[in-house]
């Protein structure tokens, strides 16, 4: 028996998002379709081989919003595929035309991506800093709890200022080159 679902892992979409794209739009020729967002990556269901696109977009949408939003990419040639929070992925037959074709929708696009990446990135500075004073000016058990808790924070604090860091410098450069 076939199986009839996969995993894809993902670069990171504030690393690698054409490329994911890129990567799943393959997957569709070969008649695997995306179906949902997965843990680091994409779920992907088999069914009939189709030549598509995919694309993102960012941007938190109120419940009773979501109908409106959908239905504007809709008129584009956009069909929702999956979203998770604010992340929601589309796709199209091959040549439809892009959502994002200009500068300014293209900033404000990673501008939506940058603003939640850059409140998590500083309450997680905020936590690293107060695990290194705890661990500095405490003893005991306070102390233990709090060398735990910095060694927490170091594991995320990595990845957060990256991820920060790759989606402030795409709005950079679409911002100096209008180009990605």
């Amino acid at each position: 028996m076939k199986k009839k679902t996969k995993y894809m892992m993902s670069g990171g979409l504030a690393f690698s998002e054409k490329s994911d794209m890129k990567k799943l739009s393959k997957k569709s020729l070969q008649g695997w379709h995306l179906k949902k967002f997965s843990f680091m990556g994409y779920g992907l269901e088999k069914g009939e081989p189709s030549e598509v696109i995919y694309t993102i977009d960012y941007h938190l949408v109120e419940e009773n919003d979501k109908e409106e939003y959908f239905e504007l990419f809709e008129m584009a040639g956009w069909e929702h595929v999956c979203s998770e929070y604010n992340m929601h992925i589309f796709k199209a037959p091959k040549e439809t035309e892009p959502i994002y074709t200009d500068k300014i929708t293209t900033i404000e696009k990673y501008n939506r991506l940058r603003k939640p990446l850059q409140k998590w990135a500083i309450s997680i500075t905020l936590l690293l800093l107060v695990f290194i004073m705890l661990t500095t000016l405490t003893t005991g058990i306070v102390k233990e709890i709090s060398v735990i808790g910095l060694y927490i924070m170091i594991v995320l604090f990595v990845p957060s200022i990256m991820t920060f860091i790759a989606a402030f410098t795409r709005q950079l450069k679409s911002t100096r080159r209008g180009e990605l």
